[in-house]
């Protein structure tokens, strides 16, 4: 994450979602919801002029269109199969887009991962990632993927109260499932180490007009 204030945020205060550095997991949400957060922080992260990677087992249709008619060749997208496997040359081709866009002047590469797998190869290959400075942004499909100890940030986005309870329990309670729930379109809560934000999320129709120049 970027520098806070040295005051914590008062939870009712909306705030823009900073800059993303790190490996951050998102929970909870529509697909419609993830579909709109992954081009929307895209978008934000190519007008700065980044590179940006997303592998998207979850193929929700919004997130290719919008990829391919927004972004064009500001980013990358590619399928993997919906079990959300990640085979080695994929993988391989992950860590060539990292190694270039380190090389050249410019932001650290902004990875988006949907509902990818969690299997020993891949964590090692995002831990090699991370080490070179890229930042990951990982979907999870369920609340039980968030790992303790594995990420320092997590963004929550809304959820019904069944469900909203669960995500409330996967961050130990730092976020009630009332505050989850109440949560509006385009809302979350950022969820980092210990300090909780309540958040905006970037616009898809925000950078629209940036990403065609």
């Amino acid at each position: 994450m970027t520098a806070k204030a040295d005051d914590p945020t008062p939870l009712q205060k909306l705030l823009p979602l900073p800059e993303l550095v790190g490996r951050v997991a998102v929970l909870g949400g529509t697909a419609s919801d993830k579909s709109s957060l992954l081009v929307g922080v895209a978008l934000r992260h190519s007008r700065q002029h980044g590179a940006v990677f997303c592998l998207d087992a979850r193929r929700h249709q919004q997130v290719e269109l919008q990829f391919r008619l927004l972004l064009r060749q500001h980013a990358q997208y590619m399928q993997v199969v919906a079990s959300g496997e990640v085979r080695a040359e994929t993988a391989k081709q992950a860590l060539s887009i990292v190694s270039r866009s380190l090389s050249g002047s410019g932001l650290p590469p902004l990875l988006l991962f949907d509902s990818i797998e969690e299997t020993p190869d891949w964590e090692r290959t995002i831990q090699f990632l991370l080490k070179a400075g890229a930042t990951v942004v990982e979907v999870l499909a369920t609340p039980r993927a968030l790992v303790f100890g594995r990420y320092d940030t997590v963004l929550l986005l809304h959820e019904s109260d069944d469900s909203a309870d669960a995500l409330s329990r996967a961050v130990g309670r730092k976020v009630s499932a009332e505050e989850i729930v109440q949560l509006r379109r385009g809302e979350g809560w950022l969820v980092h180490l210990t300090q909780v934000y309540r958040v905006c999320l970037p616009r898809i129709d925000d950078g629209e007009s940036e990403s065609h120049r």
